[in-house]
């Protein structure tokens, strides 16, 4: 791990202290960890601490998956259409009107140029379906059923949202590996069954996955509750959950809440779920939703569900990333707010989680941070 103090440009920066300081700074500001474990598919390629908040941040390279010989050409072309929205700023994004998909752009008729692409806009946007086939390109059809044509493919393997999507997936499978092996013996499972929150699990598939590669970890089998305010998507989580042998009741609940009621607004999932019931609990494909306050109060009660040992995790896309236009007015993908990773730390402090136990990773695509709170 390097040590050295993160800057900000809207704070000045403060000098660093001297080296024999700055290592008792750091021992101070960081709690003892196990070892890490190496997890398939992603290797740490930078570690910076933060002296002054005490906050891990990490460069990780991730494999995304599947990858095809078109993909540098692909990202060229999509890099320049992208370029092509910034020179024209007043170009409105797509549009579903009367379930008819329109276009009010030429980055956009060039996305949808195919029958799939655009049936994907029209019917599944912006539900949980509308994820499953960037994480698995390789299904021959939509969840609609329509054939996922040559266009659809290249775009749902090599683009770079795509890509983003899928190692967010990964860094969520390794930070709760990674929880799960530096965690006090029985957090993730005990005679008391460990429990997964899920907030906006939508399809929950990058929680399955993760849960199944915890297989492996003695004591690791958390019960899932899937929460989520589309009774489509919950649908579609229990028919993943149950293709993979785990049954509802048992392994995992669905549970059909609305975020802003029951943890953002008001703390009726922790009365519900019960305080330090969770081992994990993540809001992943959810928080760039919200604004900063209800991000905060989010932060706040989701802890709050925390075991001790257990980990919170969030994303975010990061506002400097590449082809963020590409994302809102060419593709139409619904708003957010993208933040920076010191943006996503202000959040946590001002939630009131520590500092010390956070770490933000953020994989080499730079398409989204992912952050982690230890309880």
């Amino acid at each position: 791990m390097v040590l050295r103090p993160a800057t900000d440009d809207r704070i000045p920066a403060q000098p660093a202290p001297p080296a024999d300081l700055a290592l008792g700074v750091a021992a101070l500001a960081a709690p003892p960890i196990a070892s890490p474990v190496e997890v398939a598919g992603v290797e740490l390629v930078d570690e910076v601490l933060d002296l002054v908040t005490g906050v891990r941040h990490r460069s990780l390279a991730v494999d995304d998956g599947p990858a095809s010989a078109d993909r540098p050409q692909v990202l060229a072309e999509f890099a320049e259409q992208d370029a092509l929205l910034r020179a024209h700023p007043h170009w409105l994004a797509p549009e579903v009107v009367g379930g008819e998909l329109v276009l009010h752009n030429e980055v956009s008729r060039w996305f949808y140029r195919s029958a799939a692409m655009r049936e994907w806009r029209r019917e599944l946007v912006p539900g949980a379906s509308a994820l499953y086939p960037v994480q698995r390109p390789f299904e021959p059809r939509l969840p609609s059923g329509a054939e996922v044509d040559a266009l659809a493919h290249s775009i749902f393997t090599d683009c770079l949202d795509s890509i983003g999507i899928r190692t967010r997936a990964q860094v969520l499978r390794e930070v709760v590996q990674q929880a799960a092996h530096a965690a006090p013996e029985g957090v993730l499972g005990t005679t008391r069954r460990a429990a997964w929150v899920s907030l906006a699990c939508g399809a929950a598939v990058p929680v399955l996955d993760a849960v199944a590669t915890l297989e492996d970890t003695p004591g690791a089998d958390p019960h899932l509750h899937l929460v989520d305010l589309d009774p489509a998507a919950l649908v579609f989580a229990r028919q993943l959950a149950t293709e993979r042998g785990l049954v509802e009741g048992a392994d995992f609940s669905l549970l059909e809440r609305d975020l802003v009621t029951g943890v953002v607004a008001r703390d009726r999932l922790v009365d519900e779920l019960g305080e330090a019931s969770a081992s994990v609990v993540d809001a992943v494909g959810i928080f760039e939703y919200f604004r900063d306050a209800a991000c905060v109060r989010l932060l706040r009660n989701a802890y709050r569900l925390l075991r001790p040992g257990g980990v919170l995790v969030v994303a975010n896309m990061l506002s400097d990333r590449r082809e963020l236009q590409m994302n809102q007015r060419g593709i139409g993908w619904p708003r957010l707010f993208p933040r920076s990773s010191e943006q996503l730390v202000e959040l946590v402090r001002l939630a009131g989680l520590p500092l010390a136990r956070t770490t933000v990773s953020t994989p080499t695509d730079g398409i989204y941070a992912v952050v982690d709170v230890r309880r």
